[in-house]
């Protein structure tokens, strides 16, 4: 699937409803008490990275870190939008 962002346009991984479970479990656990946990919402976004892109690095690193957050915040919205199909 390709993302498009300000900073470029990005082919990821699809998400299998394995992989939807895992991550709608990650995201569960960096909300406490109405509140989100940023330490633990990175974790969230790790997980994105290093699920979406063969190679993490080569497909980021020309990117400064605000950037890369941006990035995997439009590939998480994605996997977290309803599916298009019919």
């Amino acid at each position: 699937m390709t993302v498009k962002t300000d900073h470029g346009d990005f082919e990821v991984r699809g998400l299998t409803f394995k992989d939807r479970r895992e991550l709608h479990s990650l995201e569960i656990k960096s909300a406490v008490g109405g509140e989100v946990d940023l330490t633990k919402f990175y974790e969230v976004l790790n997980w994105v990275m290093d699920f979406s892109f063969e190679d993490p690095e080569k497909t980021l690193g020309h990117l400064d870190d605000n950037q890369i957050d941006e990035v995997l915040i439009a590939v998480y919205n994605e996997y977290k939008s309803p599916s298009k199909k019919k």
